[in-house]
């Protein structure tokens, strides 16, 4: 973590001294996910940009006081964005599903798995390990959407298919890879990748499904609907976040 956030940090809990230590400590961890957050939707990536961010904010100590009157707000703007952001992509894939004919019920039960429990899930729970080294975050996303991912197993015709937890995952590793910026023959890569591991996993390991060549457009569709529900909910979240209560100076 950048030393300056760590010292801001460590400013903005000494005024938090009301409070129970584990309520300050929680207070503290969500305000570093917050500005984070907005440090990633700016661009900062060096100890002197992060410095001249937490600059134009306002005191620490009276940020404190701000914080301390009303606590459970920052907690509850994370709940909504999270909850908004995940609503991004249980609509677009579900939406997928019900336009290539999926019967309605199962595309509504995708989207709910997909949206609430993998897509909310993975931005509520993102601020326990953003300390981790980039592999460590991609590592703990990835398992854990996966497991988020299980009601997703029931959402087929013929019981529970555990290679549906694989899009749960997938979407995981999309939200924290393109939690910066990336380039777009990168990004352009990922769904194809991921539409030939599906099909290889699905006909030659399981045996599960005969090769069509026609499916392969209906798969690489859905897979490239996901990254681009991704890319959409991931801005909208930093979009909410730039705007959060953490004012400038000049502003207040």
């Amino acid at each position: 973590m950048s030393r300056a956030l760590e010292a801001y940090l460590a400013q903005v809990g000494s005024g938090l001294k009301g409070l129970t230590r584990r309520r300050r400590l929680t207070l503290v961890r969500e305000l570093q996910a917050h500005l984070l957050d907005e440090a990633e939707a700016r661009g900062i990536n060096s100890e002197s940009a992060m410095a001249a961010m937490l600059a134009e904010k306002e005191h620490p100590t009276l940020l404190a006081e701000e914080i301390a009157c009303g606590e459970g707000q920052d907690a509850n703007h994370r709940s909504g964005t999270a909850l908004a952001a995940g609503m991004i992509i249980g609509i677009a894939t579900g939406g997928h599903m019900w336009f290539e004919g999926w019967r309605w019920y199962i595309a509504l039960a995708f989207a709910a798995s997909q949206g609430l429990a993998v897509g909310a899930g993975y931005f509520w729970m993102r601020r326990h390990w953003l300390r981790l080294p980039s592999w460590g975050r991609m590592a703990v996303a990835v398992l854990t959407t996966s497991l988020l991912a299980i009601p997703l197993g029931f959402t087929t015709h013929h019981g529970f298919r555990p290679t549906r937890l694989l899009y749960g995952a997938f979407t995981g590793y999309l939200l924290e890879r393109h939690s910066q910026e990336r380039p777009l023959w990168q990004t352009l890569l990922e769904p194809v990748a991921f539409t030939a591991f599906m099909f290889f996993l699905e006909t030659v390991v399981l045996g599960r499904i005969h090769f069509a060549w026609w499916k392969v457009p209906l798969e690489l569709s859905f897979n490239g609907t996901i990254l681009l529900s991704v890319m959409v909910a991931t801005r909208f979240r930093r979009h909410l976040a730039e705007r959060r209560v953490l004012t400038a100076q000049e502003q207040g």
